[in-house]
């Protein structure tokens, strides 16, 4: 993978710089903090910043993650662009500190789930006692499971709730007018319930153009993929949609479907009754790999949250500046005006990107997902300073 700005060499520079500023960090917390050093023992006092620390800070500091990005150094390293960051070639981990390690993966074992930082922290399972990720050999014989998990690496890591935060927050931006970007937790069942609600009670208002509700969600509790759709609903009739159109991200070659595809079918099926099924239509994306068990873990795609959010921009974008198209277009028309304006995942020409392209995109997205909760971080001790003030 071509790495962008940033070469090895300054990666670790300013690795060593970061790693300078903690310990100035930890010195000054130890000194102002001495009977809150449970881990400290008879060792040395270099040998307690060195490996003991920072895990006693994170056990004995109310939002930990939030008191270290007080110190504007540690803040930046942190939240440095992706430009900043030295990828591996193979397998795509950013090159991290060993401090840095540490600091995101006791963060997920000890903080708040708020606090987390994703993609850059392993399972608590995977952790050492001091918050290292431990080396696979010293897992235990039997973990295969484990084993193959791709939590390992920073490309292949399943996101969590503050990923979904971030692109409900800028998907449900465009909702305007008889635009409905519907983006919560729960499930496909969840919102399209909603669906009927929201189309009745604009009913009641006197609303009577059609309604377009695109809707970000995961298939369902057997099935866990994320997935998109368009649903277009007359207020007339809340108890049958106009139109469905449904996005998932592992179609090979039309008409084929993955192996979710009945679980995504059947939530539609619950809402509005088995007649649905006659008039649901496949938009559906080849963007995301097929795991295999067996391929080296960081070849693995746990991307689907940002393919399913591209989908929901595509078609919210569609809506608004192309209504005909998406009530009365056919489905290869809306596909392919889809594509152009997934550029993230599309070429000028509406060919897919290769396999290389598309993970680097998601590549940077992932950065990006873990520069944004810091910021928030940081934000939120600036207004709380400022409320002291």
């Amino acid at each position: 993978m071509k790495q962008y700005t940033c070469t090895k060499e300054i990666a670790e520079a300013a690795n060593r710089h970061f790693e300078r500023e903690v310990y100035n960090f930890l010195c000054t917390w130890v000194r102002d903090h001495e009977d809150e050093t449970l881990l400290r023992f008879d060792q040395p006092l270099e040998q307690y910043l060195e490996k003991d620390a920072l895990r006693d800070f994170f056990l004995n500091t109310e939002h930990s993650m939030q008191k270290l990005l007080k110190n504007r150094s540690i803040a930046c390293h942190l939240g440095r662009r992706v430009g900043a960051v030295y990828f591996d070639p193979i397998s795509s981990d950013p090159l991290l500190a060993l401090t840095e390690q540490r600091i995101y993966n006791l963060s997920r074992r000890m903080d708040s789930e708020r606090m987390q930082v994703p993609f850059r922290s392993v399972h608590p399972n995977k952790q050492t006692d001091g918050g290292d990720t431990a080396d696979i050999s010293t897992y235990p014989v039997d973990s295969e499971e484990i084993r193959y998990n791709s939590g390992n690496h920073f490309i292949s890591r399943p996101a969590n709730g503050n990923v979904f935060d971030e692109n409900s927050k800028h998907c449900t931006a465009k909702s305007e007018g008889n635009l409905h970007v519907l983006f919560k937790r729960g499930f496909l069942e969840d919102r399209l319930h909603d669906v009927k609600v929201l189309t009745a009670a604009m009913h009641e208002a006197g609303e009577t153009q059609p309604q377009f509700f695109v809707i970000y969600s995961r298939h369902s509790p057997q099935e866990g993929h994320f997935g998109t759709s368009l649903v277009i609903m007359d207020p007339a009739n809340s108890e049958f949609p106009r139109r469905v159109l449904v996005c998932d991200t592992l179609l090979k070659e039309l008409p084929q479907h993955p192996r979710w595809w009945n679980h995504f079918i059947a939530e539609f099926s619950h809402v509005f009754g088995d007649a649905v099924t006659e008039i649901v239509e496949d938009l559906s994306h080849p963007l995301q790999k097929v795991n295999i068990k067996g391929d080296a873990p960081f070849r693995h795609d746990w991307d689907c949250p940002y393919y399913a959010a591209s989908m929901a921009d595509a078609l919210s974008d569609l809506v608004k500046n192309n209504t005909a198209l998406t009530l009365n277009g056919s489905a290869a028309d809306i596909h392919n005006a889809m594509k152009d304006l997934m550029q993230d995942y599309y070429q000028p020409d509406r060919e897919i990107k290769d396999r290389m392209g598309i993970q680097k995109t998601n590549l940077l997205k992932r950065w990006k997902s873990g520069r944004e909760v810091i910021k928030e971080l940081v934000l939120e001790n600036s207004r709380k300073s400022s409320y002291e003030l």
